[in-house]
């Protein structure tokens, strides 16, 4: 089973203070996303960052389907994991806390995924995002 920090506390640009590196579409909502291709920047990932504008987000990129974990090092505010197969949403968790001085949950999908957005928590819920959606990335 693949293990990753995706939000491990370090310091940074913010991730809504940088050009978008790529975007994604889905049921209408377009967000800018900041890629996390290295197992580096996964473990990495939103922590020690205080907030994530609400059009932005983080998508990690894996070479193949898995399982992987996600928990909330380092992280100062909830999101909401969208878990992606191809075009797809397989899983989404909504609103995962994060806790302050503490790793916070751990969440997984329940299905396999190769790609796993991370956006503001209630992003996902406030525009319809459900199981089955299209998600179309656009990379620059």
């Amino acid at each position: 089973m693949l293990t990753l920090a995706a939000c491990e506390v370090t310091g940074g640009t913010p991730a809504d203070a940088t050009e978008p590196e790529a975007w994604m579409t889905i049921n209408g909502a377009r967000v800018a996303l900041e890629l996390a291709h290295t197992p580096a920047e996964q473990r990495v990932g939103l922590g020690g960052r205080d907030s994530l504008a609400w059009n932005r987000g983080m998508l990690f990129l894996y070479d193949e389907p898995s399982f992987p974990s996600f928990w909330m090092r380092g992280m100062r505010f909830d999101i909401d994991i969208v878990w992606l197969r191809g075009d797809r949403i397989v899983d989404i968790s909504h609103g995962v806390q994060h806790v302050p001085g503490g790793n916070g949950p751990t969440v997984r999908p329940r299905e396999l995924t190769d790609q796993v957005l991370e956006v503001p928590a209630g992003y996902a819920a406030a525009h319809g995002w459900r199981m089955g959606h299209q998600a179309t990335l656009e990379r620059h």
